[in-house]
């Protein structure tokens, strides 16, 4: 297990960091992020919200990078029609 804080690798069943002596947790693989799927839940914020949605009780940490992703995706979707929009004036 690697620490969060130092990037010591430890063993898997440790409770502490030999190195610097910070609290380790075990997450899981399928906790740690949204890899490429992020990109697709940035580019289309409706398969966020969904995604958020089906994950929120069983994938906490996924559900709550899914709802900023699409947040971010609406935002950039927003500052773009308004950049868009004033060229036409």
């Amino acid at each position: 297990m690697i620490c969060t804080k130092c990037g010591h690798s430890n063993d898997n069943q440790a409770k502490e960091c030999t190195a610097c002596g910070n609290t380790l947790t075990n997450i899981s693989n399928e906790e740690q992020g949204v890899g490429m799927l992020g990109v697709v839940l940035f580019c289309i914020p409706l398969v966020g919200a969904i995604m958020y949605f089906v994950w929120k009780d069983d994938k906490p940490k996924k559900a709550k990078t899914a709802c900023y992703l699409a947040l971010g995706g609406i935002a950039l979707g927003i500052v773009i029609r308004v950049i868009t929009s004033m060229g036409s004036y």
